[in-house]
């Protein structure tokens, strides 16, 4: 198996991987394959002068991360299909708020992720029994899973991932799968939630 880093930066410029000059970083970013074991270097050169250049070491271990740095300027996700999504962060792209938008109310996140499974438009919608919830204990916040899990059985009907931070510049993006039945009224129930993780 294999494991796909796709690579993006919120300051356009130049991306070299382990010395091979690999064009421009900007849109949507770029996708490369990688080894489950592997050391990756990233030189990313802004196009702007106020970003400096940055450099950016990845070491993977059987497919799981075992170094990123720096800290601060490197933030990897890891999604349920063996995509290592990296985003690059040069200083002059920094910005307080963004730490600031990753935290998540331990109150209301069952809530949102009841929500989300069910798709935002839709979020009145669905109703969960509180004795059905599962335990969210250690995940900070919920994303949306546009896909479903490689191993998912077809019987889960909506899906959604919760975001689990392994360290300050590093999370795993868990698959949380839910079965729903209709109660009447256009109304779903959700009978349960199962959490696969990555």
């Amino acid at each position: 198996m294999r494991r796909m880093l796709y690579v993006q930066s919120r300051t356009p410029g130049a991306l070299v991987i382990n010395g091979q000059f690999c064009g421009p970083l900007e849109g949507m970013g770029q996708a490369f394959p990688a080894d489950m074991n592997a050391e990756i270097y990233m030189q990313h050169f802004p196009f702007s002068r106020e970003a400096p250049p940055l450099t950016v070491a990845l070491q993977l271990t059987n497919g799981q991360i075992t170094r990123l740095e720096p800290q601060d300027g490197a933030y990897a996700l890891l999604w349920p299909d063996g995509i290592i999504q990296l985003e690059l962060m040069p200083l002059a792209a920094q910005t307080a708020a963004d730490d600031a938008q990753e935290q998540a109310a331990a109150g209301v996140l069952l809530r949102y992720l009841s929500g989300r499974l069910a798709g935002d438009a839709q979020a009145a919608t669905l109703l969960m029994r509180a004795q059905d919830a599962p335990d969210l204990t250690g995940y900070e916040a919920v994303v949306p899973l546009r896909f479903a899990p490689v191993n998912a059985p077809d019987r889960f009907d909506e899906r959604a991932g919760l975001l689990h931070r392994l360290a300050p510049n590093m999370a795993r993006v868990d698959a949380a799968l839910a079965a729903t039945v209709p109660v009447g009224q256009g109304r779903r129930l959700i009978e349960r939630i199962e959490i696969m993780r990555t």
